[in-house]
């Protein structure tokens, strides 16, 4: 899936993919809470300074919009991180184990179980970071973090990957 994804918007394996511009393909919106309309100011204030460590993204939908609102106080590489696995949550149609409804109609989704939170971080990982690409980058020699950099992505998340898919293993066997 995440070869296919990449290969239709003319990304190759090792570059990285611009996260919002993918959500936004398949139609969806991605917000920060100063986008969320009608958004009271303590609350802004409570997500984004004095308890902006508390979550990464939240996922809103209202008929056929979706919108995910991410934390924009985290880094770079963890927004888009959090964006793809939103993302990943509504392409593998993962239904939440709670759903909150508001009496104007909006749905916050939230809870998921292991499970399905194991499959979006797999789908998110590989659609930021695919295997081939991985392959390629570790062959050009370079470490983690440049990896990470190029990618897009934090360190944590290249050497998850790295690890998950057995490329070290395969590198270390050749040394």
């Amino acid at each position: 899936m995440s070869l296919d994804t990449r290969h239709r918007l003319g990304i190759s394996n090792d570059n990285a993919i611009d996260p919002i511009a993918l959500v936004q393909s398949k139609g969806c919106l991605v917000w920060t809470p100063e986008d969320v309309p009608e958004f009271d100011l303590s609350h802004l204030t409570q997500l984004t300074v004095s308890d902006p460590d508390s979550w990464d993204a939240v996922t809103i939908k209202e008929g056929d919009c979706t919108v995910i609102v991410v934390n924009n106080t985290r880094p770079a590489p963890r927004q888009a991180n959090t964006i793809m696995h939103e993302w990943a949550h509504l392409e593998l149609k993962h239904k939440p184990s709670r759903v909150d409804e508001f009496e104007n109609g909006l749905l916050l989704l939230s809870d998921y179980p292991k499970e399905l939170e194991d499959e979006a971080n797999w789908l998110s990982g590989a659609m930021l970071a695919p295997r081939d690409g991985l392959v390629n980058l570790r062959k050009r020699g370079l470490d983690d973090d440049q990896i990470a950099e190029a990618f897009g992505i934090s360190s944590q998340l290249a050497t998850w990957r790295l690890r998950m898919t057995g490329i070290d293993r395969q590198f270390n066997r050749r040394n």
